[in-house]
């Protein structure tokens, strides 16, 4: 039975059973800001940072309209399923993110923003006892990244008038997102405008108009990945499935989702007095790096490559 939406909407946690923890098939990666699929396996690994205001159950799954970010059809002949992308879902889906994120305050440095607990890195600080409050804490996901390249150069987040382009970097990561986050919206024949013409779709308003696929989306062996995951976790989604059918998978109040944030290949040089910053380069305004190294005007240090990952909840 459909559960009963609240005051404001939400889809009503109705479920029974396990609550699972999904690692998604794609990275947020810091060099060319864009999503990289995984393909068949899903690595997550790195330090937790934890999303500390929770997603919304129905921009997921809206169990009383039954539909879903993803849906599942099982195969009339054979045990065998195929996972179809709800590209309305999908769009509330990633809006929700970028919500909980702070992607769209995040464009600019607000100093009043230091240690709003809307992203907690206090992990990523662990083995560092010279960070303490408020740079455990960020107010979006740029804060907090341009923390990590300020602690990558001299040793500590807060030194953030090292980068005398920080503008520029704010702007360039915030597009690359959100380009990189149209993978949710699938690829071609990963969404509903592929599903066979004999199936019913009469039931999921969104269905109609659905596009094609995104060029960057997530594949169809990458939603069977993440189906895959709940299956193990807590098959009893799965029990009135008909074969045929197509049905939406079913998420819960308490469901974790994990996003890999990988920063990797980065780079910073001092700024040349003559010329213009690099969206792609961090300038620096100081010599002397963290780990001592003094350079010449225009030359290029390599960052360490990094993973951490981003830890959702579910309302």
């Amino acid at each position: 039975m459909s559960a009963p939406l609240d005051a404001s909407g939400a889809g009503v946690d109705g479920l029974n059973g396990p609550n699972v923890t999904v690692k998604m098939p794609f990275n947020v990666e810091i060099d060319a800001l864009n999503a990289e699929l995984f393909g068949q396996e899903v690595t997550i690994e790195g330090t937790i940072i934890n999303v500390t205001e929770p997603l919304t159950l129905a921009n997921i799954y809206d169990s009383a309209a039954g539909e879903a970010w993803l849906h599942f059809l099982q195969a009339e002949d054979e045990d065998t399923f195929a996972v179809y992308v709800n590209q309305a879902k999908a769009d509330e889906f990633a809006g929700d993110i970028s919500g909980v994120l702070h992607i769209g305050d995040g464009t600019v440095y607000d100093p009043t923003n230091n240690g709003v607990d809307h992203l907690d890195a206090s992990g990523v600080w662990a083995d560092n006892p010279s960070v303490t409050d408020p740079w455990l804490k960020y107010a979006s996901l740029q804060d907090f990244l341009m923390g990590y390249f300020a602690a990558k150069i001299l040793g500590h987040p807060g030194a953030l008038a090292v980068i005398s382009n920080d503008s520029s970097l704010r702007s360039s990561f915030t597009n690359k997102y959100t380009n990189g986050m149209l993978a949710v919206r699938g690829a071609t024949g990963a969404c509903f405008a592929s599903l066979p013409t004999q199936v019913d779709v009469s039931g999921v308003a969104d269905a109609v108009g659905s596009a094609s696929g995104e060029t960057n989306g997530l594949t169809a062996a990458d939603l069977n990945v993440i189906v895959q995951q709940i299956m193990d976790a807590a098959p009893d989604r799965f029990t009135n499935g008909d074969r045929g059918v197509l049905l939406p998978v079913q998420w819960k109040s308490q469901d974790k989702i994990q996003i890999q944030l990988h920063c990797k290949d980065n780079t910073y040089q001092l700024k040349n007095p003559a010329s213009t910053s690099s969206q792609g380069v961090l300038s620096v305004t100081a010599q002397t790096a963290a780990n001592g190294a003094s350079l010449p005007t225009g030359a290029q240090v390599a960052l360490t490559n990094d993973k951490y990952v981003l830890q959702f909840t579910i309302a």
